[in-house]
C-alpha cells in the first residue's frame, strides 16, 4: 500500500509553484492562447478543467472527454503518432506521455525545437502537479491552482474516510481475453488500496498481470470488478459460475474505465465509485452479524 504523504505540505507547495510562476511573466490575460498538441487524453482533460481546451490543435485516438474534444485532429494513436502532422500545426507546446507514446518518435519531435511537457502520473497526487505545470504553461495559473487545491482536498478527504476500512477482497478484472489484472505499482492498485481492497493478485511480479480462471475461482474474492472497457457485457459472462460468492451475492460490480483508467482530472470519480462500491458490500456484511 502507498505510504499516508502529508498532503497539506503538497497543497502548499503547489501554492510556491504558482507564485513563482507567476513572478517576471505576463499575466494570463496579457498572454496569447498557445497552440498545443497533447498526445494524451488525460493531457487533454487537463487542459480543458483549466479553461484551455480551446488551444488544443492536435491529439491522438481515444482522446473523448469532454464531447467537444472528439473534433479535435487526431494526429496519432497508442502505438504511433505522425510527426510531420505534428510539426504541421505548428504547436507552441507538446504535451508528451512518456508511458503511451513511442520513444522513437518523441526524440525526433524534440529535433523541431517545439517546447515540451511530459505529463505521465504515476501517483493520484501527480495529477494536481501536471495541471499546475500546464497552467503556468498556457497562461492558466489561477484556474491551475484552484483545481489543484480542490483536487487534493478531495484526495486527503477520501483517503481519511477509507484509512481503516475492512479490507474487501476483490478480484480486478481489466481485460477479459487473455484475463488480466492489475498488481502493486500499476496505476489502479493505488485506489484500491486506498478503498481497502484485498486484491487477490496484489504481489503478482508484473503491474499488469496475466491470471488464470482457476486461480480467481479458487481465491472465490469477495468482490469482482470488471469495466466497461470493452463495450461487452462482462458482469454476465461471470454468472456461469453460480458458486462463487460474488454471484450469489450480486458482487460484480462494472466500473468506469475512463475514471479509473485514465490519470487525469476525473481519477477521483473513480476512487469514489470503488469506495462506494467496497462500503457498500461491507454495509451488507454488517447487515449479517
Amino acid at each position: 500500500m502507498l505510504a499516508f504523504e502529508n498532503w497539506t505540505s503538497r497543497i502548499c507547495s503547489s501554492i510556491v509553484f504558482l507564485l513563482i510562476g507567476l513572478s517576471g511573466h505576463a499575466s494570463a490575460t496579457e498572454q496569447k492562447d498557445q497552440r498545443v498538441v497533447t498526445l494524451s487524453p488525460h493531457a487533454v482533460e487537463m487542459l480543458y478543467a483549466i479553461d484551455a481546451g480551446h488551444m488544443i490543435v492536435g491529439t491522438t485516438m481515444f482522446s473523448d472527454y469532454p464531447a467537444s474534444a472528439k473534433e479535435i485532429p487526431v494526429v496519432g494513436g497508442y502505438s504511433a503518432i505522425n510527426v510531420e502532422a505534428i510539426i504541421a500545426l505548428k504547436p507552441d507546446l507538446i504535451v508528451t506521455w512518456q508511458s503511451g507514446n513511442p520513444d522513437k518518435q518523441i526524440k525526433q519531435l524534440a529535433q523541431f525545437g517545439v517546447n515540451t511537457y511530459d505529463s505521465d502520473p504515476q501517483i493520484l497526487a501527480d495529477v494536481a502537479d501536471d495541471i499546475l505545470a500546464l497552467g503556468k504553461l498556457v497562461g492558466r495559473e489561477a484556474q491551475a491552482a484552484r483545481f489543484a487545491a480542490t483536487y487534493l482536498d478531495k484526495l486527503t478527504e477520501l483517503r481519511l474516510q477509507h484509512q481503516d476500512a475492512t479490507p474487501v477482497s476483490v478480484f480486478y478484472q481489466l481485460w477479459p481475453k487473455p484475463l488480466r489484472s492489475v498488481a502493486q505499482g500499476s496505476w489502479i492498485q493505488q485506489t484500491l488500496a486506498m478503498c481497502g481492497a484485498d486484491n487477490i493478485f496484489a504481489t503478482a511480479p508484473a503491474h499488469y498481470p496475466l491470471v488464470n480462471l482457476e486461480t480467481i475461482i479458487t481465491a472465490d474474492p469477495e468482490v469482482i470488478f470488471v469495466t466497461d472497457e470493452t463495450g461487452q457485457p462482462e458482469y454476465a459472462w461471470w454468472q456461469q459460475w453460480p458458486n462463487l460468492r460474488v454471484v450469489k451475492s450480486d458482487q460484480v460490480f462494472e466500473l468506469n474505465s475512463s475514471w479509473l483508467h485514465r490519470a487525469g482530472p476525473r481519477s477521483l470519480l473513480g476512487v469514489e465509485q470503488v469506495c462506494q462500491y467496497l462500503d457498500e458490500v461491507r454495509q451488507r456484511q454488517q447487515l449479517k452479524l
